[in-house]
């Protein structure tokens, strides 16, 4: 980028400071999530359903030219919709719920009937990969959109997308909070949960409910590349280091975080994407772990 050398670090905190600021939400936050998802056996999750969310977004595209000439989107006319995706975001953000949320209800359903969990998700992720490209082919604006999703790129982050990430991943945060245990012990023994008396279908459906918002909202504002690494990478890394859950969390969040803060110097020197700058600065991270091999108890 010309004369991006020559702003300062203290120039370019501030210019992109709300991209940052999600970034690091996400670090912290999302990493959580990925280890409840390590615990349930289900980590693939956390790369099919971003793969959801973007095709649920791109097809909004598609439909958009239908949807504003007899339901509306607001005051919007089809220009301003198409071209400034900002002005469109609750109704792109709607898509991506109900494309993420259907994935995740029909990998759900599938995983009560048995079979291979690996085999569901990569079938999974195989078509939503499919139907992002055919519905970007049906619409050139959406196609364009998707490119700058996969490539990472999310410096473009305004306050308004900040302020909706940081109130969501806060509430997922209270959620782990308050409920992490009972979350747990659902997620890694079910059967013991129900001997217990605890509210499994309660606690399955709070977690289902989190997973779905967290991947609709991130992908629509961070992108699915960031998604995929701090929903897997940090919680695999934690893995290897933790002895207890608490450690597992507090471990992978702060791989998420540090991954984050590397990512950012990453994109910054060497002029790279943001979003697949801290995934490469996660699996960097993770290396350590590859040679440690240690059990959560």
């Amino acid at each position: 980028m010309d004369g991006f050398d020559s702003i300062t670090w203290a120039e370019r905190l501030s210019l992109f400071r709300w991209a940052l600021l999600a970034a690091l939400s996400a670090g912290a936050v999302c990493p959580l999530l990925g280890a409840f998802l390590h615990v349930r056996r289900t980590s693939f999750y956390g790369i099919a359903l971003p793969q959801f969310a973007t095709a649920g977004m791109v097809f909004g595209f598609v439909v958009m030219p239908w949807w504003i000439e007899h339901i509306g989107i607001g005051e919007l006319d089809l220009a301003t919709a198409t071209s400034d995706t900002h002005a469109a975001m609750n109704y792109h953000l709607a898509w991506a719920g109900v494309f993420t949320f259907g994935g995740l209800g029909a990998l759900a359903w599938l995983g009560r009937r048995g079979g291979s969990e690996i085999g569901r998700v990569a079938a999974a992720f195989a078509l939503a990969t499919a139907a992002t490209v055919l519905f970007g082919r049906l619409s050139p604006v959406g196609r364009g959109f998707v490119d700058e999703l996969v490539t990472g790129e999310m410096l473009g982050i305004g306050v308004h997308e900040f302020e909706t990430i940081a109130v969501l991943l806060g509430c997922v945060a209270l959620v782990f909070v308050l409920f992490h245990r009972d979350i747990l012990l659902v997620s890694y023994d079910r059967e013991s949960a129900q001997v217990l008396g605890k509210r499994v279908v309660a606690f399955e459906l709070l977690l289902n409910l989190v997973i779905g918002l967290t991947v609709s909202v991130g992908a629509m504002t961070l992108g699915p590349v960031i998604l995929f690494g701090l929903l897997v990478f940090p919680a695999l890394s934690a893995r290897a280091f933790a002895g207890s859950m608490t450690q597992f969390l507090w471990l992978a969040s702060s791989f998420g975080v540090a991954a984050v803060l590397l990512g950012v110097c990453a994109s910054f020197e060497l002029d790279l994407p943001m979003g697949a700058s801290v995934v490469a600065a996660a699996a960097v991270l993770h290396v350590p772990a590859l040679l440690v091999r240690r059990t959560v108890r």
